[in-house]
């Protein structure tokens, strides 16, 4: 039994200070510099109260839902840092970047609920990540991409990518490798 107080309360904090610290270290380098300042603090916020509902999860649709919902906060409730709209694009990268780092490296919040959501997991787009998939799946990109984009800057940018096209990608990675659909962001990280 502790008899000091501050690592008892060091001990049963531990856990939310993980999610937060995985927050703020997911949200900084992936978006930060484009969102609007102190936005870090309200995405950790949302990411503890996320990783909880993870736990009413049970099936992919459930997960998007989920994942729509915090999607929408970040839309709603963030500019970005030249006080514009926040799009699908901007909004989904810190939240897939966290999910990715928490749930599959981390193996958090515990081994059995990873291996239960990391097939409904959403890959973190980017320019990279959509570049490489264009060169690697050609035709499934003219016949599913092409025909959604509406103009050329809307192609590889975050800040022009809507929700149906985003759930396009989404689909392919899911369709492509059912058993975890993030290993495609391996691609982001053989091609920066």
């Amino acid at each position: 039994m502790l008899d000091d107080s501050f690592i008892a309360d060091l001990l049963e904090k531990e856990d939310d200070s993980v999610i937060s610290v995985m927050a703020f270290m997911s949200y900084n380098p992936s978006i930060g510099r484009v969102l609007q300042k102190g936005g870090v603090r309200k995405f950790q916020k949302w990411m503890l109260k996320m990783v909880l509902e993870l736990n009413d999860v049970s099936n992919m649709q459930d997960f998007d839902k989920l994942h729509k919902k915090y999607l929408n906060k970040i839309i709603t409730q963030l500019k970005t840092s030249n006080n514009s709209s926040v799009s699908f694009g901007q909004a989904q990268k810190p939240i897939n970047v966290f999910l990715k780092v928490f749930m599959d490296w981390a193996r958090k919040p515990n081994e059995e609920m990873r291996d239960k959501i990391l097939p409904f997991l959403h890959v973190p787009l980017d320019s990279i990540l959509m570049k490489t998939i264009k060169k690697k799946y050609p035709e499934w990109y003219k016949t599913e991409i092409k025909p959604s984009i509406k103009n050329i800057q809307q192609e590889f940018s975050l800040s022009k990518i809507d929700y149906n096209l985003y759930c396009k990608w989404q689909q392919f990675f899911r369709k492509k490798y059912r058993t975890k659909p993030l290993v495609f962001d391996v691609a982001w990280a053989l091609n920066r």
